[in-house]
This record gives structure tokens, C-alpha cells and sequence, in this order.
């Protein structure tokens, strides 16, 4: 049971992490989780993630600009 439970946490863990590079939304990760130290270069690929969303939807709102003065 601790097995299943313990992979439990772990998928969940993940999804939040997807879901913030997914989603655009900054997430900062918490400094422990479930006793252990949370690497900084996690945090910081949190950050890079949500960076290249926003660039995503600025590049987005760039060409839906550009293909409304072209019609």
C-alpha cells in the first residue's frame, strides 16, 4: 500500500509540474516536499518552462496581428 500511495504522490508531483508548463501559469515549486530538498535546477525548469509558454502565446498574438491587417 505505502508502494502504491508513494507512485501516487510521485504522478501527482509530475502532473503539477506538466500542467505548469502546459499552462502558462507560474508555478513555484515548495522548498521540501514530503521531507526532501526540492533541487533548485527544478525550480529553475519550472521558470524556463512558463518562459517559452509566454513566448508561445506572444509569437500567437503576433501573427493572429499580422493575418488580421493582411485580410
Amino acid at each position: 500500500m505505502r508502494f502504491l500511495l508513494g507512485w501516487a504522490l510521485k504522478f501527482a508531483f509530475i502532473g503539477a509540474i506538466y500542467f505548469g508548463m502546459t499552462s502558462g501559469y507560474k508555478i513555484k515549486l515548495p522548498e521540501q516536499v514530503l521531507g526532501y530538498k526540492v533541487p533548485e535546477t527544478a525550480q529553475q525548469w519550472v521558470d524556463r518552462n512558463a518562459q517559452i509558454s509566454e513566448y508561445g502565446k506572444q509569437t500567437k498574438a503576433g501573427f493572429e496581428a499580422i493575418g488580421q491587417q493582411l485580410k
